[in-house]
Formats: structure tokens, C-alpha cells, sequence
């Protein structure tokens, strides 16, 4: 009786959350996370007391906000063969990270955070994204001069072992939520 309870238990949960994945009319972020913990997050007990507000949020918990407080362009997570493949950002290489980039071809919004194991790294993680400015830049030039602009605007900053990019019409905003969370 009780190996009955068990698959149809499953069966239940499964379809919650499946259920619940599709309530969202906004993209499900991917944020990999390369730590070697088989893909737990690991929060300890000093950042979730009041006091240590100062602490840094996980990408994951950044990129959420965004979405939640900024429209995106119909935004698609990538995963770490695209981000290996076309910019030559080794994933292994990073503690935690979001690559998002608009479905649409037309539009140039990118959002890209990054944060590096090894401070060693940012400077390499820097050119990489630089390359994704670059490419962006010559996609949209004599074809969307609008999008053009708004790519021209974006430039790639660091702190500590963070590297980030947005390309976006409201990159101030996503940039004020980012430097909010790192600073």
C-alpha cells in the first residue's frame, strides 16, 4: 500500500511544478553555478541575519530582480557550450553566472554577470565580454541603427571578482539594481 502513496506523491509534485513554471509569463533565468556541491546553493547563517545587509546577492537572486523590475526583450538564458563556443568564456572559470540575450535578432539586449573563482581571471572575463560588445556592435550598425546606439552606450565593468555587462534601452536601471547589490 504505502509503494502505491510514493509514485502517485511524485506524480503530484511533479505537476505542481510544472503548474507553478508555467503561472510566470516571464522567462525561468538559468544561472548555472559551477561550485563543485552538485549544484546546491549554500546560504550560511551570517548573511540572512539584518545586520550583514552589506552582503552581496547570488546572480541567480540579482537576475530575478531585474526581471521583476525591468521589462526585457523577450530575454533567453544561455548555456555554458553557446557562452564557451562564441565568446570563449570557460565556465569552470566562474563561481556563478547569468548570460542573457534577447531572442528577438533585432534587438541588441544583453545582460551578462559574472563572477570569477580566481580574481585572476576578470581581466580575461573583461575581454570576453568586450568581444560581445564588439560583436554586437558590428550586427547592428548598418542595420538597426537604434539598436546600434544603445549597444555603443554599454560598456563592461568589474568589482571584486564580479564582471558585467548590459546592453539594454534601460541599462540604468539594470546597472543601479547590480552596483545596489554588489556595493
Amino acid at each position: 500500500m504505502n509503494t502505491m502513496k510514493l509514485p502517485k506523491a511524485i506524480a503530484v509534485l511533479a505537476a505542481a511544478v510544472l503548474l507553478c513554471a508555467g503561472c510566470s509569463d516571464k522567462a525561468v533565468p538559468t544561472v548555472n553555478s559551477t561550485d563543485s556541491t552538485a549544484g546546491t546553493t549554500q546560504v550560511s547563517e551570517s548573511q540572512n541575519t539584518p545586520e550583514n545587509n552589506t552582503e552581496a546577492k547570488s546572480i541567480e537572486a540579482l537576475y530575478q530582480e531585474i526581471q521583476q523590475t525591468v521589462s526585457l526583450q523577450s530575454p533567453q538564458c544561455m548555456d555554458d557550450d553557446f557562452i564557451a563556443n562564441y565568446y570563449g568564456i570557460d565556465a569552470a572559470m566562474l563561481e556563478e553566472h547569468v548570460f542573457s540575450m534577447s531572442e528577438d535578432a533585432a534587438q541588441a539586449e544583453t545582460i551578462v554577470i559574472m563572477k570569477a573563482k580566481d580574481a585572476g581571471d576578470v581581466t580575461t572575463l573583461k575581454e570576453c565580454l568586450q568581444t560581445v560588445v564588439d560583436e554586437k556592435k558590428n550586427e547592428m550598425e548598418n542595420y538597426i541603427p537604434e539598436q546600434f546606439a544603445i549597444v555603443e552606450k554599454s560598456k563592461v565593468q568589474t568589482k571584486d571578482n564580479y564582471v558585467w555587462l548590459v546592453i539594454s534601452e534601460n541599462a540604468d536601471a539594470i546597472t543601479n539594481i547590480i552596483e545596489g547589490s554588489l556595493f
